[in-house]
């Protein structure tokens, strides 16, 4: 376990050894929560739009393509 620093911001930086365990890159996204007070800094999976706009190749028109994912999201 290292130590970081608040900053006056409230800025902490993730130390070298465990971003690199992580695997961590500048503006990666990641969870932040409080578990048994203590913080949890948690990276989110790359790629969660992977594959989105796909059918886009075929000829599909954009505006008609983000119609169809619009109301696919609001029926649930």
């Amino acid at each position: 376990m290292s130590t970081a620093t608040i900053g006056t911001r409230y800025q902490v930086v993730i130390p070298k050894r465990e971003r690199e365990q992580l695997g961590l890159r500048p503006h990666a996204k990641v969870v932040v929560g409080v578990a048994d007070g203590a913080v949890v800094i948690r990276p989110l999976p790359d790629g969660g739009w992977r594959g989105v706009g796909r059918d886009l190749a075929d000829g599909t028109d954009a505006t008609d393509y983000v119609k169809k994912l619009r109301g696919e999201w609001d029926n649930g």
